[in-house]
């Protein structure tokens, strides 16, 4: 890793703590109908930082450093410790299946407008992974019947982080190429 990496790592993990810590408790608040927004902060803002600093850096393992770290500076201000662990460990998880799923040989090899929706794809799948860790713990916690009752809650919270990753990750894309031509992929990759 090389120290543009440790800056950029730096830079987007600071970005999604940030953004976080002074709009979350706010943002995450309102409503939209029925719906609160909590959790667009961490959603959009954090799959929007792990796609650029894959594509930018090219490199496996950056985006699950950014979501580990961000994991570790949003979730130290929970009110529980134990939903603070594991809402962070479900962004950790988030981050390597984002990671993984990116950095897959065949995904590499994809065509433009092809890798745009693998990536959403994997935007996806990332996003409903984040929630998985939670969700095992209120099994665990309240029992089947009762989690079974409580499911359409649980799938409302699901699918509305899957669609606030998904925004993040668009968001990513759309901004992508302003920021390669300001860092073009040649340059970034000399080493220092």
């Amino acid at each position: 890793m090389n120290s543009r990496d440790v800056a950029l790592i730096t830079l987007l993990a600071s970005l999604w703590i940030a953004a976080e810590v002074s709009l979350g408790p706010w943002i995450g608040r309102l409503r939209v109908g029925p719906f609160t927004l909590h959790g667009v902060i961490n959603r959009v803002v954090g799959w929007m930082s792990m796609l650029i600093i894959a594509e930018v850096t090219g490199r496996f393992g950056r985006a699950s450093m950014i979501s580990l770290i961000a994991a570790i500076g949003t979730r130290m201000i929970r009110i529980s410790p134990l939903e603070g662990f594991l809402v962070g460990a479900g962004y950790a998880l988030g981050g390597l299946t984002f990671d993984i799923l990116l950095f897959t040989p065949s995904a590499r090899k994809l065509g433009e407008n092809r890798r745009k929706t693998y990536t959403l794809l994997a935007s996806t799948i990332s996003g409903a992974l984040a929630i998985a860790p939670y969700l095992a713990f209120q099994l665990w916690i309240l029992g089947l019947y009762t989690f079974i009752a409580l499911s359409p809650t649980y799938t409302i919270s699901a699918v509305k982080g899957i669609i606030f990753s998904i925004m993040g990750t668009s968001l990513g894309i759309m901004i992508l190429p302003r920021i390669r031509s300001a860092i073009p992929r040649k340059n970034y990759e000399e080493r220092d």
